[in-house]
């Protein structure tokens, strides 16, 4: 008998250990996968890490494009919010110039700001990101909202005396 509960509990670990979270998915699965978790549980599409994370942000920070795409096509929040950003500023820290139009065209927020006020333009040129800053002016990016040091994009722009920015900035 101990010799059963012992096997019993050996294979149930087992398998716990071998599931793969919807973090996971959102990561490096695919969108197999994930239809496989949310048809099951469509809540968990909108769980949270612990770091604050949706599988939709996670999906963009790994540019994992088909989860990304599948989530959004089923109503992830693309406007989320974590401690450390968006979905979109995700893709526009990662270059991701797929996944950022994407988000853009799913009308996720091109304003939001993060817990520093940074909004995804900040991230663009703060990387000098020329393609970037082109596509979020594209979709009305405000260069006047400030962080929370007090500095705009435009504040960024000029003080990095980078023309091109400024040029895509109509400075």
């Amino acid at each position: 008998m101990k010799k059963y509960f012992l096997i019993t509990l050996l294979i149930t670990s087992i398998s716990n250990f071998a599931q793969v979270s919807i973090f996971d998915v959102a990561r490096k699965g695919t969108v197999a996968q994930m239809n496989a978790i949310l048809s099951n549980a469509p809540e968990l599409m909108e769980t949270i890490t612990p770091q604050g994370f949706t599988p939709l942000i996670l999906a963009c920070y790994n540019g994992n494009v088909a989860v990304a795409s599948f989530l959004i096509q089923h109503k992830a929040d693309v406007n989320f919010n974590s401690s450390n950003g968006t979905a979109l500023m995700a893709a526009v820290v990662k270059n991701d110039k797929t996944l950022t139009l994407l988000l853009l065209e799913a009308k996720a927020n091109v304003d939001l700001q993060d817990k520093n006020g940074f909004t995804a333009l900040h991230y663009a040129i703060q990387f000098r990101n020329y393609e970037m800053i082109a596509l979020l002016m594209q979709f009305h990016a405000n260069s006047n909202i400030k962080d929370n040091s007090g500095m705009s994009a435009i504040d960024y722009a000029l003080k990095l005396k980078d023309e091109q920015i400024q040029q895509l900035l109509n400075l």
